[in-house]
């Protein structure tokens, strides 16, 4: 006979909301970093204005058909085997990132990095709708969503002083 369950307070669900709001941020920072750094990854790979748009292009493409695949597997798949699969996936592919040397590597990363980001979406906005009561998910969205602009906040503040 399995024990019990305890009920678990309110609170915890608020908790994970701002997990959320977190993962949210980081998404939003990895995103913008590299328009933040653009000035030095094109001196340091040497590319030219053409090779940054692709970078900008298959992230934005990537993203685009990830967030279409996940929302199609995260209805289909639990959440709770998509979104830990999803966050791991983005962040190996945003830890390979740092140690790449050449354009065409860092062209498959950022490509990677857009399509495993994306997945972040349906998974989150699936996780507020399982979790809170209909009368909280619009402000479960809403700590969600604000995740970007703090993200956006952050970032630049972050890059300055990691780059000056």
């Amino acid at each position: 006979m399995s024990p019990t369950p305890h009920p678990r307070s309110d609170s915890w669900k608020w908790w994970i909301c701002a997990l959320l709001l977190l993962a949210s941020a980081i998404n939003y920072m990895d995103r913008q970093t590299l328009a933040n750094a653009a000035v030095r990854i094109t001196t340091q790979f040497q590319l030219n204005r053409e090779q940054y748009g692709n970078l900008e292009f298959a992230f934005g493409w990537a993203f685009a058909v990830g967030s279409l695949l996940f929302g199609f597997l995260v209805d289909r798949i639990s959440v709770r085997w998509v979104y830990p699969a999803v966050l791991l996936l983005w962040s190996a592919t945003g830890f390979a990132t740092g140690l790449i040397r050449d354009y065409p590597s860092l062209l498959v990363c950022r490509t990677l990095l857009g399509f495993f980001e994306a997945g972040h979406w349906p998974c989150a906005i699936k996780t507020t709708q399982r979790l809170l009561d209909p009368k909280d998910r619009a402000m479960g969205n809403s700590v969600l969503q604000s995740g970007t602009s703090i993200g956006a906040i952050a970032t630049p503040l972050i890059m300055r002083a990691m780059l000056t």
